[in-house]
């Protein structure tokens, strides 16, 4: 136990040694990425509820930057910040392949983050921002694609929430991270024939409620001025 006190403090020392001094800069990022949708999407209790054939992918683009808290001091290399997306678009296509052709889902989130952030630089040009984000989906919306085109349906919604847990690693402009990205979207039919919204919400796997469960995990990587 005293060894692993001691090799711990002598850690602790040699990265307090070699962090960065003096504040950090603001950055302004864009980054791409994959979003992959969880097997808890449309409010299924796990893997088990889904057909062994059902392929889930997605992307991710975003624009944002984090804004240092220079002025509230903290041990060398380290500083709280506001970590603001000004644009946060993702896509998630669900698919199976049935007898009478391909079967999907195909989902588009336009939306917002800001949340606080908590940014390491042990060594110059290295540093890593864990952050937590509330996310509110501006707009929203589901295609769903059937073999027999006039089944297509569509489900159009405003003001979902969802929140966003991560990390980056930034190396010079170099950006890279990882996100969980939970959170429910409110989607409603559209009716192709009268052209309007109805009351009907596409719900989640239990009921035909106003919220739509579309958990997905992020992996992006960018560029950070």
């Amino acid at each position: 136990m005293k060894k692993s006190i001691a090799v711990f403090l002598l850690l602790a020392t040699f990265v307090a040694t070699f962090a960065q001094e003096g504040d950090l800069k603001k950055q302004t990022y864009f980054r791409f990425g994959f979003s992959l949708p969880t097997w808890k999407y449309y409010g299924f209790d796990g893997r088990d509820d889904w057909p062994d054939e059902m392929k889930r992918v997605g992307g991710l683009f975003e624009v944002g930057g984090i804004f240092m808290l220079n002025s509230i001091k903290m041990a060398p290399g380290m500083r709280l910040g506001i970590n603001a997306d000004y644009l946060s678009v993702d896509f998630h296509r669900l698919s199976i392949e049935s007898d009478f052709g391909n079967i999907s889902n195909n989902l588009i989130f336009v939306g917002s983050k800001i949340g606080p952030s908590f940014s390491y630089s042990p060594v110059n040009n290295l540093v890593f921002d864990a952050y937590f984000k509330f996310n509110p989906v501006w707009a929203a919306g589901d295609f769903n694609s059937f073999p027999n085109e006039d089944e297509n349906e569509f489900y159009l919604g405003f003001m979902g929430i969802k929140y966003s847990v991560g990390m980056n690693v930034r190396y010079s402009i170099l950006m890279m991270g990882f996100e969980f990205n939970p959170g429910f979207a409110k989607l409603r039919w559209y009716d192709q024939d009268e052209t309007e919204l109805t009351d009907e919400y596409l719900g989640n796997a239990d009921d035909n409620g106003k919220r739509t469960p579309v958990p997905a995990i992020h992996f992006t990587i960018g560029l950070s001025f």
